[in-house]
C-alpha cells in the first residue's frame, strides 16, 4: 500500500471554499470508496464527503470549523 494526500479538490472539485465540521471516520479505520468520511459546510448547503478509494485512514489534518480551500489536504490514507 503506498501513503496518498486527499485534498478538497480530488473530493469535490467544484468546491474552493468551505468550513470543516466533523469526521465520520477514525484514524486507523480501513475504508471503502463511498463510505462516508466528514461534514463540511459550504455558502450554500452542508455536505458530507465520500471516501474517494479502498486503504486505511493514516492521519486526519484538519479539525472543526478550520476554513478549506481547494488546494487544503484534508487527510492521508494508505491505499490498496
Amino acid at each position: 500500500m503506498a501513503i496518498k494526500e486527499f485534498d478538497l479538490a480530488y473530493l469535490a472539485d467544484e468546491i474552493k471554499d468551505a468550513s470543516f465540521v466533523s469526521w465520520l471516520i477514525k484514524e486507523g479505520d480501513e475504508v471503502k470508496e463511498g463510505d462516508d468520511l466528514c461534514e463540511i459546510v459550504t455558502d450554500k448547503a452542508s455536505l458530507v464527503l465520500s471516501v474517494p478509494e479502498d486503504g486505511r485512514i493514516s492521519s486526519l489534518l484538519v479539525k472543526k470549523d478550520d476554513r478549506l480551500d481547494g488546494s487544503t489536504v484534508i487527510f492521508t490514507m494508505d491505499v490498496k
